[in-house]
Formats: structure tokens, sequence, C-alpha cells
């Protein structure tokens, strides 16, 4: 009974000890740990190199170094573009265009026609930077010796392609389709027409063109024109 009690006593004894080893440990080594964060929180320019290198940037010790540092670093892509131009912001893929010029009669058409005006205008859709579909409305007079004039509409739908892409101002364009040309007499007669031009834009949204078609269709004869016209088109 006595053997065991001393047993006992000997456990308490060294548990008592080991738990004043411890908080003596704890105790010392905490007034450590204040002592060496109080000497890394000032983070003057001579620890700045160090703690860069062996601190995480999440450390709150050097927070302030990243702070001042931050804004160094955004800053400088900033500077390094500021004098560098600016691209101009997309616009609309559609235009709305016109123009007027002379209509010029060939062939058979020419026997009995002289040029008159022509006038178009008309939509178009810019699918990729250097290609487009468009539609338009097409009006010809034709003057007549013995009648006075001769008119023709036309309604078309058209692919162009710019040779060029936006980043030239200068784009010259080949273009072609089909169509219905509907005579004085009401008589629809299906054609086509294939041209080229060239467009100069004045500004990302305003341009002026000319251009060039030739149209062909058929009424009982194959009837061919050809159309020269300047216009104005804007992009919206």
């Amino acid at each position: 009974m006595n053997q065991q009690k001393l047993t006992h006593l000997e456990t308490s004894k060294r548990r008592i000890q080991i738990l004043l080893l411890v908080f003596v440990t704890l105790f010392l080594a905490v007034p450590g740990v204040a002592q060496v964060t109080d000497s890394i929180s000032p983070c003057d320019d001579s620890q700045a190199q160090v703690q860069r290198k062996t601190l995480p940037a999440t450390d709150f010790n050097c927070l302030r170094f990243v702070e001042q540092e931050a804004p160094l670093t955004r800053s400088a892509p900033a500077e390094a573009t500021a004098g560098s131009p600016q691209p101009s912001s997309p616009s609309s893929k559609f235009a709305i265009f016109g123009g007027v010029g002379v209509a010029v009669p060939h062939g058979d058409f020419s026997t009995f026609l002289d040029p008159g005006l022509s006038v178009n205008a008309g939509l178009e859709y810019m699918i990729t930077p250097q290609f487009s579909a468009e539609g338009f409305l097409g009006y010809h007079r034709f003057s007549n010796f013995f009648i006075g004039h001769t008119s023709l509409y036309q309604v078309s739908g058209n692919a162009k392609f710019y040779l060029v892409d936006e980043s030239s101002k200068v784009r010259p364009f080949v273009n072609g389709g089909v169509g219905d040309y509907v005579t004085n007499s009401g008589t629809s007669h299906f054609g086509g027409n294939v041209g080229a031009g060239i467009l100069l834009e004045v500004t990302p949204r305003f341009g002026v063109q000319g251009a060039y078609n030739f149209n062909i269709f058929s009424a009982s004869t194959n009837f061919k024109f050809s159309t020269v016209q300047g216009g104005v088109r804007f992009r919206f």
C-alpha cells in the first residue's frame, strides 16, 4: 500500500515538473518573439530587400512595403503605354451608303437609249473586317429620243470583299451579286452585277467611296449597262 502511494507521488511530481518546464519555456519564448516582431515591424529600407525575398506577399509585418511597391508596379505599364497611340473603339458592323452617278447602256441597249442618271442606296453588314454582305436599291434613268426617258429599278444583294483590313483608311474592294431589274412596264427580270471601287474612311464612322458596276439582265435579249457612282458611307 505504501509502495503504491510512493509511486503515485513520484508520477505527480514528474507531471508537475513537466508542466513547469513547459510554462518556463513559453514564458521565455514569448518575449523573444515579441522582440523579433518589433524589430521587423518598422521594415526600413535595408530590411525591405530581405523581407521581399523571404516573406510571402501576405505577411502583415511587411504590409507597408507591399502597399508602397504596388502602385509602382501598377503605374509602370500605364507610363509605358501613355505615349503610344490608342486604337479607336470598334464601330458597329452595320453601315448605310448611297451614291449618285451615271448609267451607260451597252450593246443593243445603247441603240435606243443614251446615258442617264444612276442613284442607289443600301445597307451593309460586316461579316468579317474584310468581307461583308449588302443589299441595295437602285434607280437608273436612260434618255430616249422618242419617248423622253426609260426608267429601270434594281433590287440586288451583293457580296463585297475589301482588299485590306480596317487598319488602312484607303480600302479598295471588289463586289458582285444578283438581283431583280424592273422596267417601266412593271416587268421583272433576273440579272446580276460585278464591280470594284475604293473606300476612303475619313473617320472610323464616315467615309466617301467611288464604284464601277457592270450590270446584265435578260428581257427577250441580254441588256447590259454600266454605272459609275460616287457617294458616302456611314457606319453606325
